[in-house]
């Protein structure tokens, strides 16, 4: 009977523990992919190319933050990383290259579109995450 339980103890012990990690995880992941976000949504409002390249710097360090998250994290964030990496590779290769060429409206289509369900998705894992 103590012996089980210590286990039962133990085990709620380690739920608890990686549910507290993976709340904070979850949190500064989706606070950088907010924010690779918010710089995008920018860079379509912006027409001088000084303003653009200050978004697309943003958008790269915002990019960077969340590619450690994955990286420090990979089986927690497994699930996320299977969704970020074709949303990460249609926002830079075809995206943000519209964007710059002048095409918004392909941009917008895009975004509104496959990006759109991939963010939300993207959202409900980490939401996922911190219960």
């Amino acid at each position: 009977m103590k012996k089980m339980f210590s286990m039962t103890a133990l085990t709620m012990a380690l739920t608890l523990s990686a549910t507290c990690w993976a709340g904070p995880l979850a949190d500064a992941t989706k606070a950088a992919l907010m924010e690779a976000r918010d710089n995008l949504v920018g860079l379509l409002a912006e027409n001088v190319q000084t303003a653009q390249n200050k978004r697309i710097d943003a958008i790269k360090q915002a990019t960077t933050k969340v590619d450690a998250h994955i990286s420090k994290n990979g089986e927690t964030l497994k699930e996320f990383a299977e969704v970020w990496i074709p949303f990460k590779t249609t926002r830079d290769e075809e995206i943000v290259p519209y964007i710059l060429a002048g095409k918004k409206d392909e941009a917008k289509a895009l975004a509104t579109t496959i990006q759109a369900e991939r963010f939300k998705k993207m959202l409900t894992i980490l939401g996922a995450l911190n219960q």
